[in-house]
């Protein structure tokens, strides 16, 4: 329980503070222990980021493989969840942003992982609509997206940065 109240307000701390909140004092006095009790999880400042971010995007990731499913079959409508849940967590952490070579290793190979997974139904979206090459196809796409994360981050309107870049990738893939 004190692993995951310390791993829940590093989230915390994260969303408010981004990367430079997450210290271990900060973690510390937000759970209620002593610093070196954040220790005993987390050996440096380093994993206790990367505990924060692979918390943020297990999150993410599921929310973005429910909402896909949810969509049901037809692929544009997917499309729709794919980009509106992948702008909506962007805005949620907009203050929040890491450096990913300031991360564990191990970190850094899990994070992986949860990208790699979240390409597969975006890459199955792409491949329903016959693109010639779907992995070229997808990586085009995912960069789209994150030019719109980007805009979102910047302060745009998440509503028209969702309708823009629906529609660009609909004619992306007409």
């Amino acid at each position: 329980m004190r692993h995951r109240a310390v791993v829940d307000n590093a989230v915390r701390l994260y969303l408010e503070q981004g990367s430079a909140g997450v210290t271990p004092a900060a973690v510390a006095k937000a759970t209620g222990l002593a610093r070196s009790s954040v220790y005993q999880y987390f050996p440096t400042s380093g994993s206790l980021i990367g505990a924060a971010v692979e918390q943020l995007f297990s999150e993410y990731a599921a929310e973005v493989l429910g909402a896909v499913d949810d969509a049901g079959e037809d692929p544009d409508d997917r499309l729709v969840a794919y980009v509106r849940v992948s702008l909506a967590a962007a805005a949620r952490s907009h203050a929040a942003s890491v450096n990913a070579s300031d991360l564990p290793e191990e970190c850094r190979i899990r994070l992986a992982q949860l990208h790699d997974a979240l390409v597969v139904p975006l890459r199955e979206i792409i491949a329903a609509t016959n693109p010639t090459d779907a992995r070229r196809t997808t990586a085009l796409a995912m960069g789209t997206i994150q030019g719109a994360v980007q805009l979102v981050d910047h302060g745009a309107d998440l509503d028209e940065v969702h309708r823009d870049t629906v529609e660009f990738l609909r004619r992306a893939l007409s």
